[in-house]
């Protein structure tokens, strides 16, 4: 277990990279949509990959000197005991090692990735004009932020491997299970709340080109009730074939998503995650409590 808790602090860092790296590949994607405000976008470009020195290491010091604490006061939090309750004298030390400098690293993932988040919200304001026949480089942000989710799904699995391990009381079954219902659907948050602004963006946008259409489409009408009024054959056949194609466009275009991730994508995401998670949760549950 305390080799298992020693694993975070690398991951902690890697996921931090991982997601940097994509930040930074999304960026060079998203930039031909910004025409204008280039300065804004290059400023929020190093934002979006770098963190400011201060906050993490306030963060981390504050969870540091929280963590010791309890593990003081009750070193059970973090360290673990033998089988007759009695706690070696090298747990004490592998604890304060491992255990108390991995859970420490808590919030400086949490911060890095809100923090994230929210800079995709003020790079989609940068764009001037929403076009919906021109989606490809929205899509930039949406696999940064279910990769962000997933790392959050993935502490769920983590913790459902540990304990495979050992018997977890049932204050710790608690726990986990409380910390695995918040982060499903803080994950759901971090995918879709992000995205809000550009895809009422988005809604607008394919509202105009459908008022258009219909627009269209009731000049056509009436073209075709001049040209029946008149019993001009070659007009009606025209005005009809011009009806046809314009509700033809208008079902296209009321097939046009509004959401900024590839068709399908959002859909594989959640019957790919969030299923076996919800199926584990509820097994956990039937089998401590029922």
């Amino acid at each position: 277990m305390q080799v298992l808790n020693g694993v975070w602090p690398p991951l902690v860092l890697f996921v931090i990279y991982n997601t940097d790296n994509l930040a930074e590949e999304a960026m060079r994607r998203f930039e031909p949509l910004v025409r204008t405000k280039r300065d804004e976008f290059q400023d929020l470009s190093y934002r979006i990959t770098t963190m400011p020195a201060g906050i993490p290491a306030i963060l981390y010091l504050v969870a540091l000197v929280l963590m010791g604490w309890l593990a003081i006061q009750d070193p059970r939090m973090v360290i673990y005991e033998t089988p007759t309750g009695d706690i070696h004298p090298l747990s004490w030390v592998i604890g304060f090692i491992l255990s108390v400098p991995s859970y420490s690293m808590a919030p400086i993932i949490f911060y890095h990735a809100l923090r994230q988040l929210y800079l995709i919200t003020k790079v989609f304001e940068l764009v001037d004009e929403v076009n919906v026949f021109h989606q490809q480089p929205m899509y930039a942000f949406s696999g940064l932020t279910m990769r962000t989710a997933l790392w959050f799904l993935s502490m769920v699995y983590v913790t459902y491997v540990s304990n495979l391990l050992y018997e977890a009381t049932l204050t710790e079954d608690t726990i986990n299970l409380s910390i695995a219902a918040g982060l499903v659907p803080a994950s759901l948050f971090v995918v879709i709340v992000p995205l809000l602004g550009i895809h009422r963006r988005l809604v607008h946008a394919k509202g105009d080109v459908l008022a258009k259409n219909s627009h269209q489409i009731e000049k056509a009408q009436l073209n075709l009730y001049k040209a029946i009024d008149k019993n001009d054959a070659d007009h009606i056949k025209s005005a009809d074939a011009a009806i046809t194609s314009l509700y033809r466009v208008h079902e296209q275009l009321k097939a046009v998503p509004t959401w900024p991730w590839a068709t399908g994508s959002f859909r594989n995401f959640l019957s790919a995650i969030l299923i076996p998670m919800m199926l584990w949760l509820l097994q956990t549950l039937a089998s401590r409590f029922l």
